[in-house]
């Protein structure tokens, strides 16, 4: 008796949406585990494209104290790639993958949607 094997194909489209923790799960949202690399890339728009050098991120403070936690943390690997002109804020009044880029003078820099980068 022969058994055969059929061969398994991985999956090419990975769903990588998650439930929304904001609303309870009524929707969905990217996931949260992208959140630092989208920072990233903006903070990378910010500092190359606009140059600006000194700018600070308020955000969620799950997420400030993700950033900003250990010795060699993702603030200093960002501040040793794009310079020391990074400041993580914490706010509470902000959602939890929502971010808001400030200058040094106070006003928001508009780094949303329009401005995907991947």
């Amino acid at each position: 008796m022969q058994i055969t094997r059929q061969r398994v194909r991985p999956a090419m489209d990975v769903n990588t949406t998650e439930t929304c923790p904001t609303c309870f799960g009524k929707g969905t949202i990217t996931s949260s585990i992208l959140f630092t690399d989208t920072l990233e890339s903006k903070i990378d728009y910010l500092v190359n494209k606009l140059k600006v050098k000194k700018f600070s991120l308020h955000i969620h403070p799950y997420i400030a104290a993700y950033i900003n936690q250990g010795l060699v943390s993702l603030k200093r690997k960002w501040q040793m790639k794009y310079g020391l002109g990074i400041k993580i804020i914490p706010n509470q009044k902000l959602a939890f993958l929502q971010y808001v880029f400030y200058d040094t003078d106070g006003e928001e820099i508009d780094m949303k949607e329009e401005i995907e980068i991947k």
